[in-house]
């Protein structure tokens, strides 16, 4: 798949059809009627000017929950999913399956098959035009991460109510106020890290000194990744930039 590809449409779209293909290894006729549903969903979206043109532009897992209840209660749409057995229903309750990470847990390092570059998108704002970030990829990553720390996997934390697994947080290695200095997105899989929320704070606020141990192991991990995406930095540049 070419780097156009992901020039042409949204990252997620793109994200969710490889997971499709090469994850769950469906074939490819049912990705079409996956994808083919989103498109009617998005529609109808659309039209009710929930969102600006697709589904994949949503990049919040409650958001997502939030329009499946919307259309729930859009008569015009749940008739046409009876009519349709289902389908448009069923494609969108597969899609928020893999927004929520469902599976990843198993994925581990095939998530690297996600590293592409990926153009910068933008979300609209009622006041400004601001960089979109999104809690389905950072959450998406934190789940094939086993939840563990990436730093220190014998770091022990709590039990999230939510997740039900040890409680851990997304970080993104490049912080994402420093995306104009790449042409590509830094809000991508290879940049999110998942770290206890003490590794997490200590990156934040902690001294230099302490922080250094662990950029070295979060560079040494993610380079290769960051450069198949676009994201080329060196060490020492990468240090400077995120001290």
């Amino acid at each position: 798949m070419g780097n156009e590809k992901f020039m042409k449409e949204e990252s997620l779209q793109l994200y969710y059809e490889k997971y499709l293909k090469d994850i769950r290894q469906v074939s490819n006729s049912t990705i079409t009627h996956y994808t083919q549903a989103l498109r009617t969903v998005s529609k109808y979206l659309v039209d009710d000017r929930k969102i600006q043109n697709s589904i994949y532009e949503i990049k919040d897992i409650g958001e997502l929950e939030v329009i499946k209840k919307h259309l729930e209660g859009n008569a015009e749409f749940t008739a046409l999913d009876k009519r349709g057995h289902q389908m448009y229903s069923t494609g969108l309750n597969n899609y928020i399956k893999f927004a929520k990470g469902e599976g990843f847990g198993n994925i581990k390092k095939k998530i690297e098959i996600f590293d592409e570059e990926v153009p910068i998108g933008k979300i609209k704002t009622r006041k400004s035009t601001s960089l979109s970030r999104s809690s389905i990829i950072k959450n998406q990553s934190i789940e094939s991460a086993g939840y563990q720390c990436e730093y220190d996997s014998n770091h022990v934390t709590f039990i999230s109510k939510t997740t039900k697994h040890m409680y851990m947080e997304g970080h993104h290695a490049i912080p994402m106020k420093f995306q104009d200095k790449f042409n590509y997105s830094i809000d991508i899989y290879a940049n999110i890290v998942c770290l206890c929320p003490i590794c997490h704070r200590l990156l934040h606020y902690g001294i230099a000194s302490e922080k250094d141990k662990v950029l070295n192991k979060i560079y040494s991990a993610r380079a290769d990744r960051l450069a198949a995406c676009g994201i080329r930095i060196g060490k020492a540049d990468f240090k400077e930039l995120v001290m």
